[in-house]
């Protein structure tokens, strides 16, 4: 099958799969993706990293812009101090109360490591939005498993009333048998057995029900309404081949934000190694006081330029260390690319035996059920046994759950193949 007929059939499934439902439906899995976009922990906390970042990146930056300094001070002196002047005047050099105001402007005029930190902290603001993308799919990933799991628990439950409704039929046909004398004792007493074995199997599809439910709502904020679910359902169409789903490195955000991260680390490293060159300030101060003193202006500027230049013992174990943390991050990218090729080729191949396993898992339902419904009228005529028909009513119901399983998950398994590959269930 062509990868266009792919993708039309996939859309068509998605499309059929959010639909709106009935007031007293389970909500679309667009709502519970769409909530948890605002809800989730794991995306306002990798919101708050991103912002984090930012923040970061915009004080690295502003160190290298010219700043702004004001001080001002007031003392005051037991003793002023004068000097006469000629003519009768008095020069002081101390007054009692003394006022003095200084606005300073200093400019890094070649600061390289500096400069070099600046664009290091630029890549990991990058590296923390790449890596907020990622964990918005890493939610919806969750989020569409729990929601397909309750769709399919839904099913279970309704199977299960369905398999105690037939057990409760079959026990009052046994008892009618029973009371004409054409059946033994141990007869109704299996009935009733099997009664009380639906009662558990349906006990526990509504505790799995309950639970997932709890799940999907602890993942996207959003309590399901468990009144009627979808039907799963599939056209059974193969996927695309492979490498339709192996996107470029920048579209895949965790590798994004990995790669990100490794080369803000190759800056910080540079800069360290930076260090060693002289750094080049300069400063303008103005001053304004009310003591002058020999002087003679109550206000004057003083323009500065200065060289600094430092070393001492932790100057190379420093650049040692910015290279050791550059290997790290390396192996941290080369170890992510891994992991996010094998997801794709992981999901794919899932999702090419959940084919496998929705066709014969149907099938299985379909002969099944065929099966169960011959057994019955053979045992209700008297042509069969009643082990018979238990053993074929049995296998029906483990049928119909296997099925209802076998097409979440292989839905389910479209959509993390999707996710895997960095494509948000929402955009598409």
């Amino acid at each position: 099958m062509s990868s266009s007929r792919s993708a039309v059939c996939a859309v068509a499934v998605a499309a059929a799969l959010l639909a709106a439902p009935r007031a007293d439906a389970l909500q679309p899995l667009e709502e519970f993706l769409g909530s948890a976009r605002t809800s989730s922990p794991d995306n306002r906390e990798a919101r708050a990293g991103t912002e984090l970042s930012q923040a970061v990146s915009s004080v690295a930056t502003g160190r290298l812009l010219p700043g702004v300094t004001l001080h001002g001070s007031y003392a005051r002196n037991q003793y002023d101090v004068t000097e006469p002047l000629g003519g009768g005047g008095v020069l002081t050099l101390t007054p009692h109360d003394q006022l003095d105001a200084f606005a300073t402007l200093n400019v890094s005029l070649f600061d390289a490591a500096s400069f070099v930190r600046a664009r290091a902290a630029s890549g990991n603001a990058r590296a923390a939005q790449q890596s907020e993308k990622d964990a918005a799919l890493q939610v919806e990933s969750g989020v569409a498993q729990a929601w397909y799991q309750v769709v399919a628990d839904v099913g279970l439950v309704e199977a299960s009333r369905r398999a105690l409704d037939v057990a409760r039929t079959n026990l009052t046909l046994t008892e009618h048998q029973r009371a004409a004398g054409t059946v033994a004792g141990l007869d109704l007493d299996r009935a009733r057995a099997e009664v009380e074995r639906q009662v558990q199997q349906l006990a526990s599809a509504e505790l799995g029900l309950r639970l997932d439910a709890r799940a999907l709502a602890s993942r996207s904020g959003l309590a399901p309404e468990l009144g009627a679910a979808p039907r799963l359902s599939d056209d059974l169409h193969e996927e695309a081949a492979l490498e339709a789903f192996v996107s470029p490195d920048v579209a895949l955000p965790a590798l994004a934000a990995a790669t990100e991260a490794r080369r803000a680390q190759e800056e910080q490293a540079r800069a360290q190694r930076l260090t060693l060159v002289p750094v080049l300030t300069g400063s303008l101060t103005e001053h304004g006081t009310n003591a002058p003193g020999l002087l003679g202006h109550d206000w004057s500027y003083q323009g500065v330029l200065a060289l600094n230049w430092s070393f001492d013992f932790t100057t190379l174990p420093a650049i040692r260390a910015e290279d050791a943390r550059l290997a790290a991050a390396t192996a941290r990218e080369e170890r992510t690319r891994l992991a996010v090729h094998d997801a794709i080729h992981r999901a794919w191949n899932t999702v090419h035996t959940d084919l496998a396993r929705s066709r014969s898992a149907r099938a299985q339902f379909e002969v099944s059920t065929r099966a169960a419904d011959l057994a019955r009228e053979r045992y209700r005529v008297g042509a069969g046994t009643q082990l018979d028909l238990l053993q074929a009513q049995r296998d029906a119901f483990a049928a119909e759950v296997n099925a209802i399983q076998a097409d979440a998950d292989l839905v389910n398994a479209r959509a993390q193949l999707r996710l895997a590959a960095g494509r948000s269930l929402l955009e598409s």
